[in-house]
């Protein structure tokens, strides 16, 4: 939620009688000091004081000697030139910052226990990614980050996603998975951008998630990204042959490997899956 005028432009650095003065200006053009001061409320110290700044930094103009007068820069312009300012700024802050770390420091992880902030770091990461995004998503999960992840890929990144379930994606590598119906381990959600981050997390409530840049981290969730393209790919081609060695969904050779919580869901849903197909065709047509 935004504030004021008054207190955006103080974040943006002006202090309180700064911008005061310029908001006085643009509704009240051609003022002179004594005006202003006498407008606003300022004492005429601190109000020529902040004339002189604001002179000083472009921002206001003296448009006239005896008395002086003062205009306001457009907004537009100044708002333009501050941004410039700051990403100027930034990037070289970001060097210089940069020439400080140690390597060995890039290996922290940043928790995160808020879906909102998880799906917030989610879009962030993707709106960073300047090569590549690898994730593993439920359908409901891309709705949200499908302009972003497009913006992505326009920008010459190539993106690959795990998707569990049905949605629409034709700006990325698409491997598809079952339905979150038949997902036993939750709600669980993977990204990994550039080779350099990665976000792992369940939005299962309590939700709760991972960022980190640790570099065998990022590396292990790359490997699952790809390990679960894999078999994606593998089972589309090869579906019958390894159901009829494994079972339906691979069921027998899933359950070995589950915590047994999730193993005797993986059965049950097999299980129903297995009975729906099986009815018979009289009952099986009453049930739609």
């Amino acid at each position: 939620m935004t504030g004021t005028p008054i207190e955006e432009m103080k974040h943006l650095g002006f202090t309180g009688a700064e911008a005061q003065v310029y908001v006085y200006l643009l509704q009240h053009p051609l003022s002179t000091g004594y005006e202003i001061s006498k407008g606003t409320g300022l004492p005429r110290a601190n109000t020529y004081q902040a004339l002189e700044t604001l002179a000083a930094k472009e921002r206001v103009t003296a448009v006239s000697a005896e008395p002086v007068r003062y205009a306001p820069v457009p907004p537009a312009r100044l708002l333009k030139r501050i941004q410039a300012e700051t990403e100027e700024r930034c990037r070289a802050l970001e060097q210089q910052l940069s020439a400080l770390e140690q390597p060995d420091a890039v290996g922290h992880y940043w928790e995160l226990n808020e879906r909102g902030r998880i799906e917030a770091r989610l879009l962030e990461l993707v709106n960073a990614a300047q090569h590549r995004i690898a994730a593993s998503l439920w359908a409901e999960d891309l709705e949200a980050l499908a302009d972003a992840l497009r913006d992505a890929r326009d920008r010459g990144c190539t993106i690959i996603l795990n998707l569990f379930g049905e949605a629409k994606a034709d700006f990325a590598t698409i491997y598809q998975h079952e339905g979150p119906e038949k997902v036993v381990s939750g709600h669980l959600v993977a990204l990994a951008v550039d080779f350099e981050e990665a976000l792992v997390a369940s939005l299962d409530a309590p939700a709760t998630g991972v960022v980190t840049q640790n570099r065998t981290l990022v590396r292990l969730v790359e490997k699952l990204i790809r390990d679960e393209a894999y078999v994606a790919a593998i089972y589309e081609r090869f579906s019958d042959d390894l159901e009829e060695a494994f079972g339906a969904h691979l069921v027998e050779l899933r359950r070995r490997l589950l915590p047994e919580a999730d193993a005797e869901r993986l059965v049950a849903i097999t299980t129903l899956g297995s009975r729906s197909i099986h009815l018979p065709a009289a009952l099986d047509e009453s049930l739609r």
